[in-house]
């Protein structure tokens, strides 16, 4: 499937997820919509694996050069998320994530190419996102979920061989998982989550593959109910 596929796909999620969200039946009279409201927010912290995809092949670029080969190292990070249900089967995720890794590239020297040089960029990145969630239906405690959103991710590079420059770029979210709620206002979360954003090259033309990525990040944490 396509980026583009997935897009539209998700694109199509949120514009429905919305529709239901604003038609959707008022809280039964007698109830307190607000108490209803609070009483399903919660805020949660987990921690995260991260796994991105590594492209090695060659290909060419509009300049003629071939494109570098790029590879992110693999590291935890954390996020923190509130979630919020006005509605039994529908509601909404926003999302940080903090987590610090590597990019490495290895660059073709010269045209036609007769060497090449590696390049590795220690790298902080902050993720802010926001998804729409559907809940389906739950059993005793165990309340299985998926959400489809999207957001940003701001890479902040440490100083390296080559002049690299702070970095903004667009990404899609889909996150799936379950929460298991305890007699207390405490639960647990366990999940997998992907990301779909262009490589980051450091506004580096050396460094730029014009490439889509996908990370992959299991993770497992706690919530507490308002």
């Amino acid at each position: 499937m396509s980026i583009s596929q997935i897009t539209r796909i998700a694109l199509a999620a949120a514009l429905c997820g919305s529709a239901a969200i604003t038609f959707a039946q008022a809280p039964a009279a007698g109830t307190d919509p607000m108490k209803s409201h609070w009483s399903r927010m919660d805020l949660g912290v987990a921690a995260a694996g991260q796994f991105t995809t590594d492209y090695t092949n060659q290909q060419i670029s509009t300049n003629g050069y071939p494109l570098p080969h790029q590879a992110t190292t693999m590291s935890p990070g954390a996020v923190v998320s509130f979630h919020a249900q006005p509605y039994d089967w529908a509601g909404f995720e926003v999302n940080y994530q903090f987590t610090r890794f590597s990019e490495r590239y290895v660059v073709a020297n010269g045209l036609p190419v007769t060497s090449s040089y590696a390049v590795s960029v220690p790298t902080s990145v902050h993720e802010g996102t926001a998804a729409y969630m559907v809940h389906i239906g739950h059993l005793y405690h165990f309340k299985p979920y998926f959400a489809v959103g999207g957001g940003y991710l701001d890479f902040q590079p440490s100083q390296s061989t080559v002049n690299v420059h702070h970095q903004w770029r667009g990404t899609a979210l889909a996150d799936v998982g379950f929460d298991l709620q305890t007699v207390s206002k405490l639960g647990f979360r366990i999940g997998a989550r992907e990301l779909a954003y262009r490589a980051p090259d450091f506004n580096v033309g050396q460094l730029s593959s014009s490439r889509w990525v996908s990370t992959e990040e299991p993770y497992a944490g706690v919530y507490v109910k308002f």
